[in-house]
Parts: structure tokens; C-alpha cells; sequence
């Protein structure tokens, strides 16, 4: 029997070509699915108790933060005065 020899990666050790960095895209919906994210964990008991209210502190700032998205989407725009 011979011995099988594990197969290495070779690992580029001259400098490397930079590529461009790609915008990123965050929207209200994803937004929201993370404050959908936080209720859910909390429900199933991901947090421990000593950091509920960190937790806690964001989803009310990201909840109210939804809340007046919501507001200024709902109300029309009404251009302001220069």
C-alpha cells in the first residue's frame, strides 16, 4: 500500500491585484428583516439575560427609526422653501 500525500494550496506570495471595491446596497427591507431577525432570536432565547438590553436598545432604535420611514413615506412631500 502507498501512502497518499495531501494535496497543498499554493498560496500566492507576490503582491495581488486589488480589485474594485462593489457598492453596497442596504435597504429599508433588509432593515426590517433584521428587526424581524432580532425578534425571532429573542423569542428563542439566543441572547443571554446580561445582554437583553443591549439588544433591546437597538431594536428600539432601529424599530423607531422604521417607524418614521414608514411615516415620511406615508405623508406627501411638500418642497421646502429656500
Amino acid at each position: 500500500m502507498t501512502a497518499k500525500t495531501p494535496k497543498v494550496q499554493s498560496v500566492p506570495t507576490g503582491p495581488t491585484e486589488a480589485k474594485p471595491a462593489q457598492d453596497v446596497q442596504l435597504t429599508i427591507s433588509d432593515l426590517q428583516l433584521v428587526s424581524r431577525v432580532i425578534d425571532l432570536a429573542s423569542r428563542r432565547g439566543a441572547f443571554q439575560a446580561a445582554e437583553m438590553s443591549q439588544v433591546g436598545d437597538i431594536y428600539n432604535k432601529l424599530t423607531a427609526f422604521l417607524s418614521q420611514v414608514e411615516k415620511g413615506n406615508a405623508e406627501p412631500q411638500t418642497p421646502t422653501p429656500v
